[in-house]
Parts: C-alpha cells; structure tokens; sequence
C-alpha cells in the first residue's frame, strides 16, 4: 500500500478511504480483487492461440498477417511520443558517460539485450551481455558492479521475476537503469533514471517484441553517433577482424 500510494503521491490512508468509497471493508478487500485478476491471468497464452486459431479460420492468413503488420507500425507510432523521446535522450546520454553497460533480458526479451549488446560490440568495449549460462553473467555484476556503471533492462509482462530481483539488486549498488518496459508503473521502471514505454500487445497469441527490439537499435544508434571515441575506425575494425576469421558466408 505504500508503495502505491508514493507512486500515486498521496498518503496510504487514501487507499483504505478509497477501498470504502466503492464499497469495501478496507484496503485488503482491494488488493484481493487485483491479486485474484491476476491469477485470472495465468491462462492467458492458452485461451489467446484459441482465438488466435479463431481468428484465422474466420478471416484467413492474409487478413491475419495484414492485423499482425497494422498493430506493429501504430505501436511504433506510439512509441514516438514526446515523454519517450525524452526518455530516450536521457537513456543515451547515460549510456554515453557508462564505465560499462550492463544488458539484461530474460525469455523473449533477451533477445533486445542481445541484439543492442552484438551491435554495441562494434564500437564499444564496454557493454557486456548478462547472460544465465553457467551463471557467468550474474557472476560479473554481482562482483564487479560500479556506481558509474549502467543497466539497460528491457522487461515486458510476463515480468521475469529473477530479472526483476537483479534490477533491484544492480539499482541498491548505485547502478542506473534504463527501463525499456510497458509502464511507468512496471517494477523495473520504479528503479530506472530512463524508462521507455513500448507496448507488447499484438494478435498472435504470444507478446511481441518488435517495438522494444526497434528502440534497442535507436539507442545503440544514437549512443555510437555520440560516441567520444572514433566511431567509424572501431566499427572498420571490428568488421575487417570478421572478415579474417570467414565470419560472414557472402563475403568469403
């Protein structure tokens, strides 16, 4: 109840008045209405690929891969909008100054940390992906973490509760977050110095990452363009060392 009512700026005793001014006996009769919605929602994967399925018996794939393209380009749009523009200067104006940055995701959104990490690595020798194999990755920010250092997270619902345990863990060390999540209200954006808000919602009956993933590669963009070092000559670099390991099939 605090908590809720420090982010609503308002006593806790609001919360109890407000339970009784819809009919409640107090403050917990409320939390269990909202515990119970969320237990409701355990299901949720399963009972959307039923409508999923649904769906495109009712309309056909065309129609499907049509709504599918639609949502993703109108939460881009979204996604541009003045708070999250100003999140996003923030963000990498912090990434800019970062004795390291840290780059966490778990399940689907391991793959926007990773994504900006591998282009990071281009340019940056400072960014490092925290991975759960053999815990390596959760061993180096537990042991080697810095006030000055910087935590990207990008955490949507279903919120990885061990993700959000070492958010809270890296954010007690001194280290600033920048939330890429769905909400001011989300538990890692109550943690973050930047928190930008894309939405996750789509047809198919799994979340997407699509905007999320679109602003990885903003901030990465941005923050080698600010880049105090040689940009272009790291990048060059980089590349002409893939190029004598035959990295790439097309260019061997």
């Amino acid at each position: 109840m605090r908590d809720l009512s420090r982010l609503a700026n308002v006593p806790p005793s609001t919360m109890t008045r407000l339970a009784k001014r819809v009919g409640m006996a107090g403050y917990d009769e409320l939390r269990e209405v909202f515990i119970d919605s969320l237990r409701g929602h355990n299901s949720a994967y399963g009972s959307r690929a039923h409508d999923l399925v649904e769906l495109k018996q009712r309309v056909g794939a065309h129609r499907v891969i049509e709504d599918m393209a639609n949502n993703a380009i109108e939460q881009i749009q979204l996604m541009c909008s003045q708070d999250n523009l100003e999140s996003i200067s923030r963000a990498v104006a912090l990434l800019a100054g970062a004795r390291q940055v840290y780059c966490l995701g778990m399940r689907s959104s391991f793959g926007v940390a990773f994504q900006f990490s591998h282009v990071a690595s281009y340019f940056a020798k400072n960014v490092r992906l925290v991975e759960g194999a053999g815990e390596s990755g959760v061993m180096s920010i537990i042991n080697q973490t810095s006030p000055k250092d910087v935590a990207l997270v990008c955490s949507l619902p279903r919120y990885s509760r061990r993700l959000i345990t070492l958010t809270n863990y890296l954010h007690q060390q001194g280290v600033r977050v920048i939330a890429i999540t769905d909400s001011v209200t989300s538990p890692t954006a109550r943690l973050a110095a930047a928190t930008i808000i894309v939405k996750n919602q789509t047809p198919s009956f799994y979340d997407t990452i699509v905007p999320a993933m679109l602003v990885s590669e903003i901030l990465v963009a941005l923050m080698s363009a600010s880049s105090s070092q040689n940009t272009e000559a790291s990048v060059t670099h980089t590349e002409e060392q893939l190029l004598s390991l035959g990295e790439w099939w097309d260019l061997g």
